[in-house]
């Protein structure tokens, strides 16, 4: 299990993305470029971050949409040195991760038609992270991954 709150982690940003575009990518660039000053992360490292950051936005934002309230919650900490985690959470009503990206990866193992573009975010960011977390209803994504620094 994750803990935003244990005493051993160094948190990079807590707060709210407006469903905006530009306002998500200024946040991921600013999210990045605190994890790169804070722990000296190299620039392969950088970019899969930046990626990862990306499509969980892009996710939250396309498809947890409420009429009421325009709003994706993000957490980034570095749990100890070397382990990144990033929580996105959005108002919408959730989806069944295990079932999307299941298909996702029968998708691209040929079994099923390609005909949908759902999941491939999630193929993306399953690739670049150590462990994925949903919650039940499926409006919630935690993620973590190991980062290893320059010699």
């Amino acid at each position: 299990m994750l803990y935003p709150n244990d005493q051993h982690n160094m948190e990079i940003y807590r707060g709210f993305v407006i469903s905006d575009a530009h306002q998500a990518c200024e946040k991921v660039r600013m999210i990045v470029s605190r994890i790169e000053k804070t722990v000296g992360i190299d620039s392969e490292q950088s970019f899969d971050v930046r990626v990862i950051l990306s499509e969980l936005l892009q996710n939250a934002i396309t498809h947890g949409k409420t009429s009421d309230d325009c709003k994706v919650y993000m957490n980034v900490w570095i749990n100890g040195k070397d382990i990144l985690n990033i929580t996105v959470r959005d108002k919408g009503n959730g989806f069944n991760a295990c079932k999307t990206i299941q298909e996702e990866q029968n998708r691209a193992e040929g079994e099923i038609p390609d005909l949908s573009e759902c999941g491939r975010g999630l193929q993306i960011v399953k690739s670049l992270c150590d462990d994925i977390v949903f919650n039940r209803r499926g409006n919630c994504i935690t993620v973590r991954k190991r980062l290893s620094y320059p010699e």
